[in-house]
């Protein structure tokens, strides 16, 4: 079936069947087929046209929010335009309420670089970019959230990498995966609901977020709720400085992107993480919930009562963090003693 036919099957689908004939469908490779390049590298302008205005304008109303993620998500295979655009914002500003904040969850959890930061930030013209942006604060203002998102580092947090010495280098920390479940699972609004998780870091996405996709490779098979990685570039692998510079404007995104929503974060000791805190919770303002620093390298004396003071609180290891993230009303007394038998299950001192 040629892009034409193919187009003119999915106008011709009766009304209310739309959704059901999407979801028979590889709806990824059929978006590439009818709108996507032709072996001359022309693109199929008019397809493309008619597709994005069919499925995120036309008839959109007929779709539900986990279809009409889909539809955005598979847009990701073509080529950045305006046409796309607009389509994505069209299919974005089509819902309202509960079922537009279900979107942007399953957005933010497709298992690949392409979440809802990087439809955001990197798919959408200004215009459309800022239009987005302002229906997501809109909806916030009406209908705040007590929802906990975890943002979390992964170098010397998740895993023992760059100046930690009492673990093997690349080992998971003990009852790290447990605390960042409990955390995701047991205060949220909607337990079930995916993406609340958002690992940041300073690694570079690199070329076609081929770096991005090695560290969320790393990550797989440990048993994390779903989640997204914001990353860096190239040029922030040089100093402290820049370090802290990538991670603010990530959490600057991430605040954007989930207004609504309360937050807390986990990182370490041992590059910028401790002052990233401390700004993100001076920036986030009462929805600032905690920050958590796993202490890899010492922190003492005047440097140490100021984080404090702002506040900034220290771990040794997953046991303690769990029984600051209870003590915050984070973690109801069942979950903290998970991660604490997870800990000592694991045969770690307990701190």
């Amino acid at each position: 079936m040629n892009p034409r036919e193919a187009l003119e099957k999915l106008r011709t689908t009766p009304p209310g069947r739309l959704e059901a004939v999407l979801g028979q469908l590889d709806l990824d490779r059929t978006v590439k087929a009818i709108a996507g390049t032709l072996v001359t590298g022309l693109f199929r302008r008019e397809e493309r046209r008619e597709l994005v205005q069919l499925l995120c304008v036309e008839r959109v109303a007929e779709l539900r929010p986990r279809m009409r993620a889909r539809v955005v998500h598979a847009l990701r295979e073509l080529s950045p335009d305006p046409v796309v655009s607009h389509g994505i914002r069209s299919c974005l500003l089509s819902l309202t309420g509960e079922p537009f904040r279900d979107m942007k969850y399953l957005l933010n959890s497709t298992g690949d670089r392409h979440d809802l930061e990087h439809v955001v930030y990197e798919r959408l013209t200004p215009a459309d970019r800022d239009a987005v942006l302002a229906h997501i604060a809109a909806e916030a203002a009406d209908a705040p959230s007590h929802d906990l998102r975890i943002l979390c580092d992964i170098d010397d947090t998740v895993r023992a990498m760059l100046h930690e010495t009492r673990f093997p280098r690349g080992s998971i920390y003990p009852g790290v995966v447990e605390l960042l479940i409990e955390l995701d699972e047991g205060r949220a609004a909607q337990p079930s609901r995916p993406g609340d998780l958002t690992f940041v870091t300073a690694r570079p996405e690199g070329p076609k977020g081929l770096i991005e996709q090695y560290t969320r490779n790393g990550l797989a098979g440990l048993g994390l709720p779903p989640h997204s990685v914001l990353g860096g570039s190239l040029l922030n692998l040089f100093t402290k400085k820049s370090i802290q510079a990538r991670k603010l404007q990530n959490f600057e995104r991430e605040r954007a992107l989930f207004p609504e929503c309360r937050f807390i974060f986990i990182g370490d000791s041992g590059q910028a993480d401790p002052q990233v805190g401390a700004e993100m919770l001076r920036m986030g303002g009462t929805h600032g919930v905690a920050v958590l620093i796993h202490e890899v390298v010492e922190v003492a004396g005047e440097a140490r009562a100021e984080l404090e003071a702002a506040g900034i609180r220290f771990f040794s290891g997953y046991d303690e963090a769990a029984r600051i993230a209870h003590e915050l009303d984070l973690l109801d007394a069942p979950s903290r003693d998970r991660v604490l038998l997870a800990v000592a299950a694991a045969g770690a001192p307990m701190t």
